[in-house]
């Protein structure tokens, strides 16, 4: 029997388990499913909180299945029956979804092939002399044929700025563990203005009528909206996107997708479209670009493509307004020098975007919502310091995730696709720019797991790539 070992249980891992159940192997084959946490499918995102947090995306783009578009909301229908394609649903249920994808799939399989669950975190991945590859999870072990690390992007390392109250009640480095502000709170601080933020923001604002917020980030700038319900698209159904993947330069790339942004308003359409267009060559165009020019998109270009890119839903978006409004949420431009625990509370050192001189001023928590770290050679994370050290993956030189090849295989210190090594998730930005979304993972998940089956992957060579 083969086994096809997959670590992590988040949406990567179940969604390739699925698929590999739904379409396995001709052999018999043994699918092992690694997963710290008790509730697979869930992941950091889809877990249960105290804080109905939303989708922030419609569920009609949020199938675990590319050949399903209904999928997901025929799933929401039986547990809200008002639910609808253009719905922005509850992160928990989406959690229970994906759960029931994934047992769906198990009993339909095939009787050759199996499901195991280890509730285990994986701390090694070693590759043995035989072709074989060994995975340790604490006091258990596993060998397997092919391994695929279906991991979200590390752990952030301690911050700089918090070393002196990292250990302080009063500050709080994951928002998304329990509830993350108090009753007696009147002042927070909310380090960056992403999605968790808005998240946090909301919730915080719920919970607590009288907290003031301020939110900080190095730019200063919002997510924008999504639209509800959604504006007709304008663009012919068969958009050349040739006039895009022509442009080598991140300035000649940012004046196209302005034209088209333009051309999309001028026709009675939505900005939104268009940028949906481009997210569609996404990858192609970021293969387009040399180091220099991805380091200028990133340098000068990336903020303003996440603001746009990723947006947060039309519900949270009025409750920033309405907050914003009533003077509860002041959104800086600035970054964080350090924090300190005085009289007071936490005093706050700070300098605003543009200017030399330091500020100060105290709130009673500070929340860090800056999220994970994109910098996979910063990360604490036990097994991918393993993998690093042991030269079997290596961090991509802009620092955006993990070197990888063909279907996600892994790239090691000597420049080769390392054999029966795979990534699976957001850290392929490295190589597709565009990978965090369900959209761009459930693709990918689906090719992974037809390459797997067939036995492709199996037989192909060890590449060596370019640095």
């Amino acid at each position: 029997m083969g086994t096809i070992a997959i670590i992590g249980g988040g949406f990567s891992g179940t969604v390739l388990a699925a698929n590999l159940l739904r379409r396995p192997p001709p052999s018999p084959t043994r699918i092992v499913l690694f997963e710290r946490r008790t509730r697979v499918g869930c992941g950091v995102a889809y877990g249960p909180s105290d804080y109905p947090f939303l989708l922030n995306v419609p569920a009609n783009r949020m199938s675990a299945t590319s050949c399903e578009p209904a999928h997901l909301v025929e799933f929401a229908r039986r547990h809200l029956p008002l639910a609808g394609p253009d719905s922005y649903l509850p992160r928990q249920l989406y959690g229970e979804y994906l759960q029931e994808f994934l047992h769906s799939a198990e009993c339909g399989a095939p009787r050759h092939t199996q499901l195991q669950r280890i509730h285990a975190e994986v701390t090694a991945v070693r590759p043995q002399g035989n072709g074989a590859i060994l995975v340790v999870a604490g006091e258990q072990q596993c060998v397997a044929d092919q391994v695929v690390l279906a991991a979200g992007d590390p752990s952030a390392a301690p911050r700089p700025y918090a070393s002196d109250i990292e250990r302080s009640p009063a500050y709080v480095c994951d928002p998304y563990r329990g509830r993350c502000t108090r009753n007696t709170d009147r002042s927070v601080l909310l380090i960056g203005t992403g999605l968790t933020m808005v998240d946090i923001a909301v919730a915080a604002a719920a919970e607590h009528p009288q907290v003031r917020i301020i939110a900080l980030s190095r730019h200063g700038r919002l997510p924008a909206s999504q639209t509800s319900p959604p504006v007709r698209e304008v663009l012919d159904a068969h958009f050349d996107p040739s006039v895009l993947l022509a442009k080598r330069t991140a300035r000649s790339l940012l004046a196209s997708v302005r034209e088209l942004a333009q051309t999309v308003l001028e026709r009675g359409g939505d900005w939104r479209e268009a940028i949906s267009r481009v997210r569609d060559c996404a990858p192609a165009l970021w293969r387009n670009m040399d180091d220099s020019e991805r380091r200028r998109f990133l340098r000068h270009a990336r903020v303003y493509w996440g603001t746009h890119r990723h947006r947060m839903p039309p519900e949270f978006a009025r409750a920033l307004t309405d907050l914003r409004r009533a003077g509860r949420l002041e959104v800086r431009a600035g970054v964080v020098r350090a924090l300190h625990c005085d009289r007071e509370g936490v005093s706050v050192h700070w300098r605003a975007r543009g200017e030399r001189q330091v500020q100060r001023f105290s709130v009673d928590r500070v929340i860090d919502c800056t999220g994970p770290e994109d910098r996979l050679q910063r990360t604490g994370d036990v097994l991918w310091r393993q993998l690093l050290e042991a030269g079997l993956a290596c961090a991509d030189p802009l620092g955006l995730g993990v070197r990888t090849a063909q279907h996600g295989a892994l790239v090691d210190t000597a420049g080769r696709s390392t054999r029966g090594l795979f990534y699976l998730g957001p850290m392929l930005r490295a190589a597709h720019w565009e990978s965090t979304a369900v959209g761009e993972l459930r693709m990918r998940a689906e090719a992974l797991a037809e390459a797997l089956a067939s036995g492709e992957l199996a037989t192909m060579p060890a590449e060596t790539h370019a640095a």
